[in-house]
C-alpha cells in the first residue's frame, strides 16, 4: 500500500502496511507541525531542528522507562522477600521499618 504524506509544501509517497497508513500519516502531521512551529528558518534547518527535539525527546523517554523498569524490579523483590519471609514467619522489625520507609516514599 502507498500513502502520500505532506512535509514541507512536498508530498511524499511512502510504502506501508494497510494496517500503518494512518499511523504515518498521523506522524507525519504531527513532524509537519513541529517543523511549521521551528519558525522563519530555512526548510531544512526547521526539518533539522524538529528532528533534534524528537531525537531528545525520545532518548528521555527511554532513560524514563529504564529507571521505572529498575524501580519495578526493585519492588518486585522486596515484595518476593516479604513472600519468603511471611512464608517462613518470619517478621524482623528492621523489615516493618523498611517496608514502611518505601510506603511512605511512594505515598
Amino acid at each position: 500500500m502507498t500513502v502520500t504524506v505532506r512535509i514541507l509544501a512536498e508530498d511524499f509517497r511512502l510504502q506501508c502496511s494497510a494496517g500503518d497508513q494512518r499511523r504515518i500519516e498521523d506522524l507525519a502531521k504531527a513532524l509537519e507541525a513541529r517543523v511549521a512551529a521551528e519558525g522563519e528558518a530555512t526548510d531544512l534547518r526547521k526539518l533539522i531542528l524538529a528532528a533534534l527535539a524528537l531525537m531528545d525527546e525520545a532518548q528521555t523517554t527511554g532513560a524514563a522507562l529504564v529507571r521505572a523498569r529498575g524501580e519495578i524490579e526493585r519492588l518486585n523483590d522486596m515484595i518476593a522477600e516479604g513472600n519468603i519471609d511471611a512464608a517462613e514467619g518470619v517478621s524482623l522489625p528492621q523489615d516493618q521499618s523498611r517496608v514502611r520507609a518505601q510506603r511512605a516514599g511512594l505515598a
